[in-house]
């Protein structure tokens, strides 16, 4: 590793605290420290998502996301790098959805990533084309609300469900995956629960996440 990479990712086996973000779910709001360690495992992660994407050596990967998220989606920028790809940065806010417009008619965008109901709201407001808008990008990965709306308008977006502190993802075709490598995904009186696998900056145990669903031997989840 370079002394340039270095004080950007750290070590794999750095467990130093890397930034705080923030955990939220309909139970509550919480801190959401991270390591540089657990920055290494989230993007290699992240790496597999983006290659499922169709994402490699030049692609354009558009990230949207708000300022107490970067602990969730620094790991995936850095993916797009190691990927050899290129990020375009918007923030997850209504006032900055012409942002993510002008990268999606501007430059070839391979994904979308992050989409939310912000953004689509933003758009809205601004009387841009939503469908106009996100037709020449060749996927779309958008959060739950989004994801629906999307669809609706006939878009085959990948869904990002959130479970606190990691995302996980179902496919166009409906296929669900998370990095359970790093984490454990249980089912309780419905509600999914997460736990951390590894020593990360954050411990946790079945936390609820607030996701009604299930979950299989085969680490696949569905949602109900």
């Amino acid at each position: 590793m370079s002394a340039i990479e270095k004080p950007i990712m750290g070590s794999p086996a750095d467990d130093s605290l890397m930034m705080i973000g923030c955990i939220r779910t309909v139970h509550g709001t919480r801190s959401y420290p991270v390591s540089f360690r657990d920055v290494h495992a989230d993007s290699r992660f992240g790496m597999t998502v983006f290659e499922r994407m169709g994402v490699g050596a030049g692609s354009t990967v558009l990230v949207t996301s708000g300022s107490s998220e970067y602990a969730h989606f620094w790991p995936y920028q850095i993916a797009v790098a190691e990927l050899e790809g290129c990020v375009a940065i918007a923030e997850n806010f209504i006032f900055d959805a012409s942002r993510s417009e002008m990268f999606m008619r501007r430059l070839p965008i391979k994904v979308a990533f992050g989409i939310s109901d912000a953004i689509l709201n933003g758009l809205d407001s601004m009387n841009l084309d939503v469908v106009k808008a996100f037709t020449p990008t060749d996927a779309i990965c958008a959060r739950d609300g989004a994801a629906d709306r999307l669809t609706a308008l006939g878009f085959k977006p990948w869904r990002m469900v959130s479970f606190g502190p990691a995302y996980g993802f179902v496919s166009p075709k409906g296929e669900t995956f998370y990095d359970d490598r790093e984490w454990l995904l249980e089912e309780a009186d419905g509600e999914l629960l997460i736990s951390a696998r590894t020593a990360r900056a954050l411990p946790l145990v079945r936390m609820p996440t607030g996701v009604r669903g299930t979950v299989n031997e085969e680490h696949q989840f569905t949602l109900s």
